[in-house]
């Protein structure tokens, strides 16, 4: 998913490659976390941080200060400026991840057994 959602952006504009960033991270903690992350948490960080980009790029005529930004983030909940989206998101991401979670758990157990009977 990140390698493909990577190539998109790539090609679709040099604002990606301005702003990767923001996406670099949020993967880099999704899978680097394992099942110590708090999802819910990782992809409120994204939306925030991904309303920061956006209102900075799509008023470029003005200089925004970080607390501004910050204050942009927090009332974006309310605003909704990505309508539904991260809610469908938190959904779809939850639920891959519960099937990474028990696939990775099945396998580690398979390992074990094997071990143990190769013994």
């Amino acid at each position: 998913m990140h390698h493909s959602f990577n190539s998109l952006g790539t090609s679709t504009s040099q604002m990606h490659t301005k702003h990767i960033y923001v996406m670099k991270s949020c993967f880099a903690v999704l899978f680097s976390a394992g099942s110590s992350v708090s999802l819910a948490e990782v992809l409120s960080d994204f939306w925030s941080r991904l309303v920061e980009r956006v209102f900075s790029l799509v008023n470029p005529q003005y200089q925004f200060s970080e607390d501004y930004l910050e204050c942009v983030s927090k009332h974006a909940e309310q605003l909704q400026p990505f309508g539904d989206v991260p809610r469908k998101l938190r959904v779809q991401v939850s639920r891959a991840f519960i099937a990474a979670r028990s696939l990775s758990q099945g396998l580690a157990s398979g390992r074990d057994i094997v071990h143990k009977a190769t013994k």
